[in-house]
């Protein structure tokens, strides 16, 4: 084992290296506080590179049998679903922020009015009016809302499901993101509960729902809906029903692009299952078969959207095309993010643009780093799987090449609440992480509300 580990994680770095020296050599516009934070951000994905490969090879590799059959609750000893609490604090916290928000608006601006008035004023902003646009219209080629091919579909489609009920798109889509964040947040506990203690569990989904930009699981917006799918896909992927993990990947990837890195932690899962099998001498079709399926009902999100590009366009990669020429968005690397991200942010305090420095660069910077250090800080008690959803997600959502969004996007990524979960193991702890999480997240509430800092 440990030669293998041995070779993976040389060669692993070894290509990491290359790539980056590299990016050096091409790069003509280096400063040296982007040359730091850059390498600094590279070092620390090394780090957290070595801590997976090592885990998945013990997993791989490990001799202990892997339970085959589904889990459920009543397996857990004591852990009934404690859903009505999980709902109540939900419920509780929405409404919160709602009202948090409203308190904020009134005070800058002096409004006396009531809240539903400025409900859309608050929350209709950054890509809620282009879902919403999807959802009223669906995708057209003409005019401003011909660039809304490049947001998924999942989203607005159920938006336009609500509207039937509800009658208006703005608050059909406030209620989606309502109901599916309830909804997350309890399958969020179950799937935890699966290999950790009950309070791991709750205090994953507190965390999750406290991070700094959290007020966009309250926001007309796709995360709530994206945390939904995919834990739910991990969590039928726990239970051994690959099928339906498939399924819920596929909707991941339905929802956004990056959803279809769901074929990560699938695989990994399907790998260590078809090792036992095979050292147990059980291994053939029935066992396969399912597996492989998993990996292949994932893309077939991307598929679906593919075929919306070709049939409203006549060209299925038509929204790489708008995303590079309205967006300047691509495919890049994480390193580079972080590069652009340390000089914007030098350059907008020099041009006294403060507001926008710390509200948008600075943020994004935090996010990034705080991330991967929490994931190093909690990789011993982190199940590989969820390690490898969390790495390929973030490779790939800060690896664009015009990055606003790292909070919100970064905010999905409940391995980050977990990590927090399982390091917290005292009260005192507890209490100074959920306190720095919440006046993080006030003041980002306070800085999305109050306009001018970019909050993306």
């Amino acid at each position: 084992m440990k030669k293998a580990f041995y070779i993976a994680a040389s060669a692993a770095l070894l290509l990491l290296i290359v790539v980056f020296a590299f990016w050096i050599i091409e790069k003509n516009n280096l400063t040296v506080p982007s040359m730091i934070t850059s390498t600094l951000c590279t070092l620390i994905v090394g780090v957290l590179l070595v801590c997976f490969i090592e885990k998945l090879i013990d997993f791989w590799v490990s001799k202990e049998q892997v339970e085959n059959k589904p889990l459920y609750r009543k397996d857990r000893l004591s852990l009934k679903h404690p859903w009505v609490k999980i709902t109540v604090w939900m419920i509780i916290s929405r409404l919160a922020v709602f009202l948090i928000a409203y308190f904020i608006y009134c005070v800058q601006r002096d409004y006396q009015g009531g809240i539903i008035d400025v409900f859309d004023d608050i929350w209709l902003r950054c890509d809620s009016p282009s879902y919403l646009g999807i959802a009223e219209r669906w995708y057209v080629t003409e005019g401003d809302p011909m660039y809304h091919i490049v947001f998924f579909p999942f989203y607005p489609c159920l938006i336009k499901l609500f509207s039937f009920v509800i009658g208006d798109y703005f608050l059909s889509a406030m209620a989606v993101s309502f109901v599916t964040s309830i909804l997350a947040a309890n399958v969020l506990y179950e799937l935890i509960a699966i290999d950790y203690d009950r309070r791991t569990a709750m205090k994953t989904v507190l965390f999750t729902f406290m991070m700094p930009a959290a007020l966009f699981f309250s926001a007309p917006m796709t995360e709530s809906v994206f945390l939904l799918v995919s834990v739910t896909s991990l969590l039928f992927l726990r239970k051994k029903n690959y099928l339906l993990a498939g399924l819920f990947g596929a909707l991941a990837a339905f929802t956004r692009s990056v959803g279809a890195v769901l074929v990560v932690p699938i695989g990994i899962e399907a790998v260590r299952d078809i090792i036992e099998f095979v050292r147990l001498k059980k291994c053939g079709v029935k066992q396969v078969l399912p597996r492989a399926l998993s990996l292949l009902i994932v893309p077939l999100g991307i598929v679906g959207y593919l075929i919306i590009n070709e049939t409203v366009w006549g060209d299925p990669f038509k929204f790489l095309e708008i995303q590079q020429d309205h967006w300047n968005q691509s495919f890049g690397l994480f390193f580079n993010t972080v590069e652009y991200q340390t000089r914007y942010f030098i350059d907008y305090l020099n041009s006294d643009r403060v507001n926008a420095a710390f509200g948008l660069w600075f943020s994004n910077l935090f996010c990034i780093f705080a991330s991967l250090i929490v994931m190093i800080i909690g990789r011993k008690k982190m199940r590989v799987s969820y390690m490898g959803f969390f790495g390929a997600y973030f490779i790939i959502a800060i690896g664009v090449t015009w990055l606003l969004s790292a909070p919100r996007y970064m905010l999905v990524m409940f391995p980050i609440g977990l990590s927090l979960a399982t390091v917290t193991n005292t009260k005192l702890k507890e209490c100074v992480t959920a306190c720095v999480l919440s006046v993080l997240a006030l003041l980002y509430l306070v800085a999305f509300v109050a306009g001018g800092f970019q909050i993306w």
